[in-house]
């Protein structure tokens, strides 16, 4: 299997270059659960017809290698506990075989039973003794070359299939171009679980000194973020994208987000960025979620019509017109710096004591937690502002794409919850 399945803070450009390269081996088909079987930790599928289309002729059948999101999927729809799937993957796959099969197809006892009148004859038995899984799933897969393919998803035959990550970018690009307001697009993320891309509006800018005070980029002192360095240099530029660094700018942008992969809703969420570093304060509240759930799916292999991809093209591009016309203002701005610097500016008394709480409250690790300490440390800014800023800038160190975008959007949250414990 050689498509692309990951990136971290691609282009543009080479974000579209790999969703095309994907959407070429993309296979979706809805399968009775009896079609599919577990070997050696990979999935089968088996009994599945051909599949004619204006494509062509798509064979179905096959091997495919699991993804973790695939296996996810495994336990949520067949209620086998994840940590112990995971075990059985990493040590036991023969027992992983078992499991997820016995879920699938039941459990037979055949008995023998002698035939009357039939000297040496018998007959054979069948007693159900648990029965096969009587429903279907939407597969999500990647169709190999010659050989095994990926197991992206076992969703849902109610998930939603009218838009992929490539038709949703497409949507929102033509949405963003409908507003009229001048947007760059400079991190973009993909994983096997959702892809993420951030627009920024440098035009959309305004001075913040009480939001920032005291702050300083801790990326200044040596610390380098996640993917790769000369990249992410050409990418930010030779400093960032004001001449002016030592002045507090801040300036509006939004992340998209969407997942193929029952990963989550499609979401757009404006944030406001600090120029001297680039760390994102996400404002949740604002923003736009859908969820993909759909009709039931028939079995056999999904394509949706052109006419639908119209459809739900023009709602998502109609959606972001509006949010953007919205968002990308000036005075949106100066109100979101407003809300934010009031609660900023709050002292942390005990950056030791407070800053490792506030993380650990919000799911980080122990590494995590130090990782947020230490770029607090290198910040300067000893207020729960500074805490926000800390904990965007160690998201940008992260190399794990989606635990990246998960600790970001906790930036305002972990400022809120510093500001309370003053």
């Amino acid at each position: 299997m050689t498509t692309t399945l990951t990136a971290r803070n691609a282009t543009a450009a080479d974000l579209v270059t790999i969703l095309n390269e994907q959407q070429a081996h993309k296979l979706d088909i809805v399968v009775p659960a009896t079609s599919m079987k577990a070997k050696d930790g990979l999935l089968v599928v088996k009994d599945s017809e051909p599949v004619i289309s204006e494509d062509g002729v798509t064979t179905v059948n096959g091997v495919y290698r699991p993804t973790e999101v695939f296996d996810e999927g495994v336990s949520a729809k067949l209620g086998i506990p994840r940590q112990y799937l995971r075990t059985l993957r990493e040590t036991r796959p023969d027992m992983y075989d078992q499991n997820v099969n016995g879920w699938l197809h039941g459990r037979k006892r055949r008995t023998s039973l002698p035939t009357i009148g039939s000297e040496g004859r018998s007959t054979i038995s069948e007693e159900v003794l648990y029965p096969a899984d009587d429903r279907a799933f939407l597969l999500r897969l990647f169709k190999g070359e010659g050989g095994e393919g990926v197991a992206r998803a076992m969703l849902s035959d109610k998930y939603s299939l009218s838009m992929d990550n490539l038709d949703v970018l497409t949507a929102v690009m033509t949405g963003i171009r409908d507003s009229g307001v001048n947007v760059t697009s400079r991190v973009s993320d993909l994983s096997e679980r959702a892809m993420r891309v951030r627009f920024e509006a440098h035009d959309i800018n305004t001075l913040a000194p009480e939001l920032l005070k005291g702050y300083r980029s801790p990326f200044d002192g040596g610390v380098v973020r996640a993917g790769s360095f000369d990249q992410l240099r050409q990418q930010y530029g030779a400093h960032h994208i004001f001449s002016e660094k030592d002045r507090p700018i801040v300036f509006m942008g939004f992340d998209f987000r969407n997942s193929e992969t029952g990963g989550g809703a499609y979401t757009l969420t404006p944030l406001v960025e600090v120029a001297w570093c680039t760390n994102g304060l996400t404002i949740r509240k604002e923003g736009i979620r859908k969820v993909h759930l759909g009709s039931k799916l028939a079995e056999g292999m999904i394509k949706p019509s052109q006419d639908t991809l119209v459809k739900a093209g023009q709602l998502v591009a109609a959606e972001t017109r509006d949010a953007v016309s919205q968002w990308l203002t000036k005075g949106y701005l100066e109100q979101l710096v407003a809300g934010l610097t009031e609660t900023a500016q709050t002292p942390v008394a005990s950056p030791t004591e407070t800053v490792p709480a506030v993380a650990a409250g919000l799911g980080f690790s122990p590494d995590e937690q130090k990782g947020v300490l230490d770029m607090f440390i290198l910040g300067g800014q000893m207020t729960s502002g500074g805490i926000a800023q800390a904990v965007s800038a160690f998201a940008q160190t992260v190399e794990d794409v989606d635990r990246a975008y998960e600790i970001e959007l906790k930036a305002v949250e972990a400022m809120e919850r510093a500001a309370a414990r003053s």
